[in-house]
């Protein structure tokens, strides 16, 4: 019987991290909670581009973000990819501006991804 009380103590620690865990996880937003809107336009006569803005909704300042645009048909493949930073620092809750222009011929969408970014502070602003 003096086995069976430490495993039974284990497992009930175990399952209380377990089950604590996801409430840990539902707190204010960590950094790296971004979200991305854009826009396609001409960057000369023979050239596109891509511009907008990547939205910071976390609680860090971060900078150096860096993107990932795949160019996709009608069908949804992939047909041509680039990458693309944002200028500046973000601030938690704010935005920062990109242009990024499309080495491959316009495309049917884009799809513009976070990739990468450095946090400059944690948990001064709010979202």
């Amino acid at each position: 019987m003096s086995r069976a009380r430490p495993a039974s103590a284990l497992t009930a620690l175990l399952l209380g991290l377990t089950l604590a865990a996801p409430a840990a996880a539902q707190g204010p937003a960590a950094c790296g909670q971004f979200r991305v809107e854009w826009n396609r336009g001409e960057l000369s006569p023979t050239s596109s581009k891509l511009e907008g803005f990547v939205y910071n909704e976390s609680r860090c300042a971060v900078t150096d973000v860096r993107l990932h645009v795949v160019a996709v048909d009608t069908e949804g493949r992939p047909v041509g990819e680039t990458l693309g930073w944002v200028f500046g620092d973000i601030l938690a809750g704010a935005r920062g501006y990109f242009v990024v222009p499309l080495t491959t011929t316009p495309a049917a969408d884009y799809r513009v991804n976070v990739i990468s970014f450095d946090e400059v502070s944690g948990g001064g602003g709010s979202v």
